[in-house]
Order: C-alpha cells, then structure tokens, then sequence
C-alpha cells in the first residue's frame, strides 16, 4: 500500500480545502449579518411593540442559541480545515494518526479533514469505552 498521496492528490484536497473554507466563511458572515440584523431590531423595540406569546419568545431564544451553536461548530469545522491544511504542508496529510496508515481516497473525498481512517477511528471509540 502506498504511503503518501501524490503531488497532484496534494494539490486537489489543498484546493477543495480552501473552496470549503471560503464557504464555511460565507456563512458565518451571513450569520453574523443576520444576527446583528436581529440584534438591531430587538434595541429598536420591535419586540416589545408586540404582545408576544410565551412560545414566541422561547422560539426567538431557540433561534438566537441556535446560531450561537452553529457559529460554534463552524469554528471547529474552520480549524478541523486549518489543521488539515498544515497537514497537507507538513506531509502528513491523508496518513491515520492512529495505524500510520493512508486513508482512502474515497474518505477523504467525503471528509477532506479527516485524520484517521475508518480502523483508526474504530481502534478510538474502542480505547475510549475501555477508558484508555
């Protein structure tokens, strides 16, 4: 089995990786112009111009947490692509930190920041539940 991907293989992932972060990054800009959007509303006092039922007003707190949790995980999907893109420059990108092993191509198309393979990652949840 080969050890390392290819130059090309490389350049491919280095691209798609920051085609995704370039996305990931949209988006969090777009939530945060909508959030502040929301933030200027709530201080003009739309809210308060309106007899707001309870379920309402739980529905805007659901809302507002569910950004926060969203911006949350676009953060670590940002320094999940970070990490992958140092990988890529260290050499060790599309190798599992767990078997030294290549991860297939075909995850790392469905998962470009993967760090283990499918075993790797079995032999983790593994050690994990034996509290290793």
């Amino acid at each position: 089995m080969k050890k390392k991907l290819t130059q090309k293989q490389l350049d491919y992932f280095r691209e798609k990786l920051l085609a995704e972060k370039q996305k990931v990054l949209e988006e969090m800009d777009e939530l945060q112009q909508s959030n502040l959007k929301q933030s200027i509303s709530d201080s003009a006092g739309e809210i308060s111009r309106y007899s707001y039922h309870l379920g309402d007003v739980a529905s805007l707190s659901y809302g507002r947490e569910f950004s926060m949790g969203l911006a949350e995980r676009q953060q670590r999907y940002l320094e999940q692509i970070d990490d992958a893109l140092r990988r890529i420059d260290d050499g060790s990108y599309g190798i599992c930190k767990v078997t030294g092993e290549l991860i297939p191509i075909e995850r790392l198309e469905e998962v470009p920041v993967a760090k283990y393979s499918v075993k790797g990652k079995e032999i983790l949840e593994r050690r994990k539940k034996q509290g290793i």
